[in-house]
């Protein structure tokens, strides 16, 4: 399934291409695709069509950047959290978010592609929801396979809908002029240039956050119940769900603060806890020696049971993780051998998204997620068995020997859900509903704690747990679990709570308008900045649609 899902995206990009070099985000790629008398006649250019919805948008972000020197677009909102830092500070983003110098003219190109990149994928999904039920009409293909690919284009129109409002979306009322908070609403192809059509204004933010949850609810109807590589690495029951589940943990949150969808982000997760998908957490075989801990598994098993859903890279097919080159220091590319032969091939080579001690003191002993080639590691041996130390805790989440060695893009899928973050969804809902129920989020809390601490079914003498669990627990267990998987920015801005380490080195999350803000010059903190929790509109994009207005503080 895969390797078709590649091979297709050639074909279909030729359609598409306009998309992809249009300049106003509302500018899709509808008139190519509704008019080509060639496209749109089998069940393979139905297929083709929906192929291109797993490449751009949100997935595109997890690997776009500006140059091989820069972080990705979605490593962003980590540096801005000061809880990662950029150790080669190319270009000036990386100096913004060290001084909080954060507005539409400093970010204005950086934000521009967070801000186009899922109306991109919008605009296709758009085609493709007008487009796959006259297939049907047309007898190309039949309603159960409408359906199935339907769920999928549902999937990624919700997600893109949902990376806007996390990044842009404001409370009504609060943008400039008193104006609504949401972004445009765009839910069909436009088949016109005419800008009084085409240029819409911000939606209200609770009407696109409930197009999410309507998207997300259609598309569970009809993915598959199963596990994500036993799908062929396609959408899934559980994907969704875990979406969904995410949805409702942010929509409960700032800036809405909807408190009722703490109990609907619970509910949601326990369906794919006990729905029967064939999902399991990794369980680890050594302390990462090996790299037979639960740890190097997800990252390596591209069968693993815990993935619910990844970002497919394979080099094979001229698809390479780009992340390969952000897991190490530049020193690593003077590592040579006995006989002067080079270690690694590639010469691009920065820890743009290095964790900062606040991060790394905080895991206790025993943790195996900080033991050694887990999430980070400090020491290398080479092939010929030379060892090399790295000057500061390096990303091994992101390493892959090959791809450094023959200065390759990496073939390691990157996890956007995996059962483990479901298992803290659920726990941070169930503390924060109506009516709480700690000791059932305290359960779900331990399964991923233990795990950490277990290895060949032995549970370390170092594991703890309060009891009762508080929001501090889960935070940082979330911290704890997913370092390297993007995700602190999104707890900060639903909790406006921000780590602090505290002498026993644990950590305190603290309203993020008091907290000493990390890895920040000139002693900037967030205290008069919580406007910068949300990126500004771009410029360029207010430039082409008049009807957009800015978000509060810029």
């Amino acid at each position: 399934m895969k390797q078709i899902k590649y091979i297709v995206f050639g074909a279909f990009s030729l359609l598409t291409m306009v998309t992809t070099s249009c300049n106003n985000f509302l500018e899709e790629e509808p008139l190519d695709l509704k008019t080509d008398g060639q496209f749109w006649t089998s069940d393979a250019d139905a297929q083709s069509a929906v192929n291109m919805v797993y490449s751009g948008g949100v997935p595109y972000l997890y690997g776009g950047r500006n140059t091989g020197w820069q972080p990705t677009r979605l490593m962003y909102n980590g540096l801005l959290s000061g809880l990662f830092t950029d150790d080669k500070k190319d270009g000036d983003f990386s100096a913004n978010m060290e001084t909080l110098n954060i507005n539409f003219q400093t970010v204005a190109g950086d934000v521009g592609e967070l801000w186009r990149e899922p109306y991109v994928s919008i605009g296709r999904c758009n085609v493709l929801a007008q487009r796959l039920p006259q297939m049907v009409q047309e007898g190309i293909i039949s309603e159960d396979r409408k359906n199935e690919l339907m769920a999928q284009v549902y999937f990624f129109r919700a997600w893109s809908y949902f990376f806007l409002i996390k990044e842009f979306g404001c409370k009504d009322g609060e943008a400039a002029g008193g104006g609504n908070g949401g972004v445009p609403l765009v839910l069909e192809p436009y088949e016109t240039t005419n800008p009084d059509v085409i240029n819409k204004p911000r939606a209200s933010i609770v009407t696109v956050y409930e197009q999410i949850e309507k998207d997300l609810k259609e598309a569970i109807k009809y993915l598959p119940n199963t596990t994500f590589y036993e799908n062929g690495c396609r959408i899934t029951r559980p994907a969704a769900q875990a979406l969904l589940a995410s949805v409702y943990l942010q929509w409960a949150g700032y800036p809405l603060q909807n408190t009722a969808k703490y109990a609907e982000a619970a509910t949601m997760a326990e369906n794919i806890i006990n729905g029967n998908s064939g999902h399991t957490l990794e369980q680890s075989d050594d302390d990462g020696t090996n790299q037979q801990s639960a740890f190097n598994k997800i990252k390596n098993d591209k069968t693993s049971k815990e993935i619910i859903y990844a970002i497919e890279y394979d080099e094979a097919l001229n698809q390479g993780n780009p992340y390969i080159n952000s897991c190490m220091t530049n020193q690593a590319t003077t590592w040579v051998e006995d006989d002067k032969s080079k270690v690694f091939a590639t010469s691009v080579l920065a820890n743009m998204y290095h964790a900062s001690n606040v991060i790394l003191d905080s895991y206790v002993d025993g943790d195996v997620r900080m033991k050694e080639k887990n999430f980070f590691f400090t020491t290398y041996i080479s092939k010929s068995g030379k060892v090399f130390q790295c000057n500061q805790y390096d990303n091994w989440f992101w390493f892959e020997d090959y791809a450094m060695i023959n200065s390759k893009g990496s073939s390691l899928n990157f996890p956007v859900f995996r059962l483990a973050e479901v298992y803290l969804i659920a726990a941070e809902a169930l503390l924060k509903q109506a009516t709480p129920n700690p000791d059932k989020a305290r359960n779900y809390v331990a399964e991923v704690r233990k795990r950490a601490f277990t290895v060949n079914g032995i549970l370390n003498d170092n594991y703890s747990l309060p009891d009762p669990i508080t929001i501090d627990d889960v935070l940082t267990e979330r911290l704890h679990e997913l370092p390297l998987e993007l995700k602190v920015w999104d707890d900060i801005r639903r909790t406006h709570l921000y780590p602090q380490l505290q002498s026993d080195n644990s950590l305190k999350w603290v309203d993020i308008s008091t907290a000493e803000t990390y890895n920040k010059r000139d002693n900037k903190t967030f205290k008069n900045n919580l406007h910068m929790l949300l990126w500004p509109i771009p410029q360029s994009a207010m430039e082409r649609n008049p009807n957009l207005t800015q978000n509060p503080g810029y």
